[in-house]
């Protein structure tokens, strides 16, 4: 796959960087508003000593910088190499469950402030970023999925969230993503959450972030509703996100 980028990116990043400086404000008050008090990137468990040490990079950083990484998703049908994707509430259920079988024991998931929201440009996708119809409609219109504007799209569909009793701080589509055009820094990392409290394979890497990367003060814990089951994916299906919610 290669990692040049592609003019939609670019783009993509310019516009979500002019925007960012004036949306401050705009993006604090959402952060109050929806109680969102938290960032999610799910990651191989060997990448962890990479990101601790040199920071969370895209996989265009990584393959500029050499910097030797487990791939998390080999497609990247999105096409922003140099953005590194988040998501809001819990991870995405439906690229972390095509972990199957025991593959899912090698994945950890990073909880990171939400203030990073305010230290770096980025992009919001109101659905899965790799769907051709949002591509599309972000090529045209890529102000709508930058900045506060973008985020606050994040929970657009009044009447299925009342309907569907979502909590306040959850996007309507749990596909939905944030993508950060810069590294993330080790200290905004605030919690690593694995599937397992007791899994022999960890226990290596568990071991050296706790005696190499204390000073960082990350808290590692086992929240096993991060990690969901191939059968709950059916639930949200009716969540999906259309352009049309943009009319309601």
């Amino acid at each position: 796959m290669t990692m040049e980028l592609t003019k939609y990116s670019v783009k993509l990043e310019e516009v979500a960087n002019q925007k960012f400086a004036g949306n401050k404000s705009k993006i604090i008050e959402t952060l109050n508003r929806k109680n969102i008090t938290n960032i999610l990137h799910f990651t191989h468990v060997t990448n962890l000593i990479s990101i601790l040490t040199e920071g969370l990079k895209s996989i265009h950083d990584l393959k500029k910088e050499q910097i030797p990484y487990v791939v998390t998703d080999s497609q990247r049908f999105d096409e922003i190499y140099q953005g590194v994707c988040c998501s809001m509430a819990s991870p995405n259920i439906w690229m972390l469950n095509n972990k199957t079988g025991l593959d899912i024991k090698n994945y950890a998931i990073l909880e990171i402030s939400e203030n990073t929201l305010l230290l770096q440009h980025f992009a919001a996708f109101p659905g899965n970023s790799a769907r051709s119809d949002l591509k599309k409609d972000a090529e045209q219109r890529p102000d709508k999925y930058v900045g506060s504007l973008g985020l606050n799209r994040m929970f657009l569909n009044e009447s299925l969230r009342n309907q569907e009793a979502i909590r306040k701080y959850v996007p309507t589509d749990l596909q939905s993503e944030l993508i950060f055009f810069n590294k993330i820094d080790a200290d905004r990392i605030r919690k690593i959450h694995f599937p397992g409290p007791k899994i022999e394979s960890f226990t290596a890497i568990y071991n050296k972030l706790n005696q190499d990367f204390a000073h960082l003060n990350i808290e590692f814990e086992c929240k096993h509703n991060y990690f969901y089951k191939k059968n709950i994916n059916t639930k949200f299906d009716g969540r999906r996100f259309s352009l049309s919610w943009d009319e309601i």
